[in-house]
């Protein structure tokens, strides 16, 4: 609970510290620069919360940071923010085809346990837990669309993949990571 509870409280800070600076009758011809976006499918499945805000710096250029967080303790504690660059190929503002490279920072905690082989009963006995933390920095590359829908809702389905650096051998994960994004999101 106090992880979304975080979450809305710095959303809503944002989008009211943006929201002072823009014209709200758009009469100077002026194009509205923000985008927040989230994604209701990964948080109903799985349950995560999965966030983007974007400043958009001209039509065809924008930079962001896409946060995802894991809500649930029956799966492993995993946080990922990755800043991003992306690129518009559409002819409306900051609309359609994009291409973008992002650098995820994951933050993953995980419980193993010890077991030990007894050779006189043939079975296996516990030994003792213990958390492990790991924090790796990556480089990817992401495709997707974003459409922006009577001058204010924003829909955006795009994913990417990405190379982990680090030591991974004494961890049961792998060095590839993504980001994926179905939401709606408003531009303001």
């Amino acid at each position: 609970m106090k992880k979304i509870f975080t979450v809305l409280t710095v959303l809503f800070s944002v989008i009211n510290l943006f929201a002072q600076d823009l014209n709200p009758n758009n009469e100077s011809g002026s194009q509205r620069k923000n985008d927040i976006v989230v994604d209701p499918i990964l948080l109903i499945a799985v349950p995560m919360i999965n966030i983007s805000y974007e400043r958009i710096l001209n039509k065809d250029m924008g930079v962001g940071v896409n946060a995802m967080v894991t809500l649930s303790d029956e799966v492993d504690d995993f946080k990922q923010f990755s800043p991003y660059f992306r690129y518009y190929m559409g002819r409306k503002y900051a609309q359609g085809f994009f291409f973008e490279g992002f650098v995820p920072v994951t933050v993953e905690n995980d419980v193993y346990y010890s077991y030990q082989y007894d050779d006189i009963n043939n079975n296996y006995y516990y030994v003792n837990s213990s958390k492990k933390n790991l924090t790796t920095v990556g480089i990817g590359f992401g495709v997707g669309g974003k459409w922006v829908i009577k001058d204010r809702l924003v829909i955006e389905a795009s994913g990417g993949i990405a190379r982990r650096f680090g030591d991974f051998n004494t961890y049961d994960i792998g060095p590839v990571t993504g980001k994926i994004m179905g939401g709606i999101g408003y531009r303001f």
